[in-house]
């Protein structure tokens, strides 16, 4: 009997000693990270599947560049197939805005701290409409699209009154994975057309000036990008180029041989 009560007294320590330390580890984490956002906040959305292409690359070559702040993933897909939640628009809005609230709230916490959109392939759907969700006032810098399954035609006028900043469009023509989304339909539902990542964006009448689109070209091979859909997301590649379209002074310091923080809303922080 005294053995059986000594037994449950000494789990009872090591589960007490295991939620302490849950407790100091997720308390630093929330602490670093609120530190961080004291310095700008960078979204970063993965194409359809979740597979993970750049959720540790971007958030490291941000930091390697020199970025400061805060580089959330934000989980958008509902499913781990692709094909499923590329043809799930409805959901794909639902998450969208789900993130237009998380922009609002850090803009009402940090209303001078510069916000910018990186995302792949599908996400870039889920980031333009988290934009034009926008409410309260609250803008976004800098939107960078990388292998866009959007169509080249989508128009934009209402993301970009909601930005300060530009859309920056990184495309090639060997993305071939984007000529199945010409067969199966963009992430805004064409069929039959050009994608942003394949052919660029078409910039809206008047707008030109705010849309810069950069075509592939062979000096990337040596950054990790070969032009295909998910190596723009090489670590390389985000540190000598994508950063730059990030960094600005309120939230550039000297590169740290620190990791920086990296938070992920999951697919389940709708609210």
């Amino acid at each position: 009997m005294f053995g059986h009560l000594r037994g449950d007294i000494v789990r009872m320590r090591i589960i007490t000693t295991l939620l302490i330390l849950f407790c100091v580890v997720g308390m630093c984490g929330c602490q670093k990270r609120s530190t961080a956002e004291n310095f700008g906040k960078t979204y970063y959305l993965d194409g359809a599947g979740n597979w993970g292409f750049g959720a540790s690359e971007v958030p490291g070559g941000l930091q390697q560049a020199g970025y400061h702040g805060d580089v959330e993933l934000y989980v958008w897909t509902l499913s781990f197939n692709p094909l499923v939640d590329q043809l799930n628009i409805p959901g794909a809005k639902l998450r969208a805005s789900a993130l237009a609230r998380r922009i609002e709230n850090y803009h009402e916490r940090y209303p001078n701290r510069k916000i910018n959109l990186i995302a792949l392939s599908a996400g870039t759907g889920v980031a333009t409409w988290a934009i034009e969700g926008l409410k309260g006032g609250a803008t976004v810098n800098n939107l960078i699209l990388l292998g866009s399954s959007l169509s080249h035609d989508y128009d934009m006028r209402l993301a970009l009154s909601k930005m300060t900043g530009k859309i920056f469009v990184y495309h090639s023509p060997y993305d071939e994975v984007l000529e199945t989304v010409k067969i199966v339909g963009t992430i805004d539902g064409k069929r039959g057309v050009n994608s942003v990542g394949a052919v660029g964006l078409k910039a809206p009448r008047g707008m030109e000036g705010r849309v810069v689109n950069t075509p592939w070209n062979r000096s990337w091979v040596r950054l990790g990008w070969a032009g295909a859909h998910t190596d723009c997301t090489n670590q390389k590649f985000i540190r000598y180029e994508i950063a730059k379209h990030i960094l600005d002074g309120s939230s550039a310091r000297p590169p740290s041989t620190h990791r920086r923080p990296t938070s992920v809303a999951s697919s389940r922080d709708i609210r």
